[in-house]
């Protein structure tokens, strides 16, 4: 894997793909998991549901987690080492209802750098919700705050003014989408079926929740 090269267009774009990069096998250990247990799960600002702290119950989570090469390049865009306080990894599900998606709408998950990396367990096209991101992109001081929620909120308004830079980044299960979560960004809402996935929060500090 050339990680210097993932990085550096990791920087000009937002986000990078990497296809294929786990097996079938690996996603259907997982959604077996799901299926055999009753993890203890949130609601997210979106409709769907979540497991914060899923490498807690998942032994494919821990792996993906820890993969070597996603701490090499988040050790180069954060600036530091990627420590046990400064990281986790989510289990995402969400199912078709309307208006219902992933992240509640077009906002940035910190002013900070922060990296994440998501893999797709179920087939994702455009209409199970696919992740969604500007390029050329936007970071979060580049559009106007959602003066009725918090600094890393935007209204629609901002599809609107940027139609043309919307990337929407579908992908089988198994592939695996990098990218800078302090750009801005959404999951869109899901149209039919279902999304499963997992993403890795690699953090610029201690995260405490």
């Amino acid at each position: 894997m050339d990680i210097d090269n993932i990085v550096k267009t990791m920087q000009e774009k937002g986000f990078y793909i990497l296809r294929k990069y786990k097996t079938k096998e690996f996603c259907n250990k997982i959604l077996s998991n799901l299926q055999q247990n009753n993890y203890p799960a949130q609601s997210g600002e979106g409709g769907d549901l979540r497991i914060p702290h899923f490498q807690n119950y998942s032994k494919e989570a821990v792996e993906f987690l820890n993969d070597i090469n996603f701490l090499s390049i988040g050790k180069k865009l954060i600036g530091h080492d990627i420590d046990g306080k400064t990281k986790r990894c989510q289990l995402g599900f969400l199912k078709y209802k309307k208006n219902a998606n992933s992240g509640g709408g077009w906002h940035v998950d910190n002013h900070k750098p922060q990296f994440k990396a998501m893999i797709y367990l179920t087939a994702v096209n455009e209409n199970n919700g696919p992740f969604a991101m500007l390029y050329p992109n936007l970071k979060s001081n580049d559009y106007p705050y959602d003066p009725d929620k918090n600094d890393t909120r935007y209204t629609d308004q901002i599809a609107i003014d940027h139609k043309d830079k919307i990337q929407l980044l579908t992908g089988n299960a198994g592939d695996t989408i990098l990218f800078l979560s302090h750009n801005i960004h959404r999951g869109t809402n899901i149209k039919e079926g279902i999304r499963i996935s997992l993403t890795n929060y690699y953090y610029d500090g201690i995260y405490t929740k």
